[in-house]
């Protein structure tokens, strides 16, 4: 478990614990409304990581609403940062959904030279705008006509 959670599930775990005594029930009588081990009931009130289907589990057995045992804000800040590919390729993202579906710019057919233009990306990119234009075609968003050897993008009707 990473040292980061611990804290949060030592919280999640007390609430539960708190919760399960308020009703005046034992982790075996957990156990047994939820077909699992005393010794899972008891790591996961101590803190102890366990998984979401067992969380989920202890709260209809406690009659709790999941989001009832977060009593505080989580601190919700990636421990690592995104890759500038994966960045460049989130923010082409955005600016193809925005010509796709907030402009007429597909109102007439495209190449993909074109839309490259539009961007302002680098031409080397190509393959990959003929994969993200494909996906759109694919989402029904966008059809092709094929010319050649040269499809053009245009908004499907």
């Amino acid at each position: 478990m990473l040292h980061i959670n611990r804290d949060i599930l030592m919280s999640i775990g007390a609430e539960l614990r708190a919760r399960r005594e308020a009703l005046s029930f034992s982790q075996n009588d957990i156990a047994n409304m939820t077909g699992l081990t005393v010794n899972t009931v008891s790591a996961l009130e101590k803190g102890k990581g366990s998984t979401l289907n067992n969380f989920l589990l202890i709260c209809r057995a406690l009659k709790i609403q999941p989001k009832d045992v977060f009593i505080n804000d989580i601190d919700l800040t990636p421990l690592y940062t995104l890759p500038p590919s994966t960045k460049r390729r989130i923010d082409i993202t955005k600016k193809l959904d925005e010509l796709v579906n907030n402009s007429d710019f597909f109102d007439t057919p495209k190449r993909v030279a074109e839309v490259i233009e539009e961007l302002e990306s680098d031409r080397s990119e190509s393959n990959k705008f003929s994969v993200y234009l494909t996906s759109y075609c694919k989402e029904g968003e966008l059809d092709y006509i094929k010319e050649g050897n040269i499809k053009r993008y245009v908004k499907k009707k």
